[in-house]
C-alpha cells in the first residue's frame, strides 16, 4: 500500500469557500461550537471544522471587505444557482 500524504490539498469555487466560511464562523467558532454540540459525534470533529476555517480564514480576503454581509448574499446565490438547493 503507497505513503498517504499527511496533508490534503482541495480546490473550491470561491462562493463555496465563502459560505462554508461563514458558516463556521457563526457555529463553529460561536462559545466553542455549542452550537453544533448535538449534530457533534467528537470533540475531533470541532477541531477539524475549526482547523478548516482558519485555513478558510488565511486564503479568504472577503471577511475583511466592508461589503461582506453582501458578498456572503451574493455568494449563497450562486451555490444555490450552481448546485440548488437540497
Amino acid at each position: 500500500m503507497p505513503k498517504v500524504a499527511d496533508t490534503v490539498t482541495l480546490t473550491l469555487d470561491r462562493s463555496v469557500a465563502l459560505v462554508i466560511f461563514d458558516f463556521l464562523s457563526r457555529n463553529a467558532d460561536e462559545d466553542e461550537g455549542e452550537l453544533l454540540a448535538d449534530a457533534l459525534e467528537s470533540k475531533a470533529e470541532l477541531s477539524a471544522m475549526l482547523s478548516l476555517f482558519a485555513e478558510l480564514d488565511d486564503v479568504l480576503t472577503e471577511p475583511m471587505a466592508d461589503d461582506y454581509r453582501a458578498l456572503v448574499e451574493a455568494a449563497r446565490g450562486a451555490v444555490i444557482k450552481k448546485f440548488g438547493s437540497a
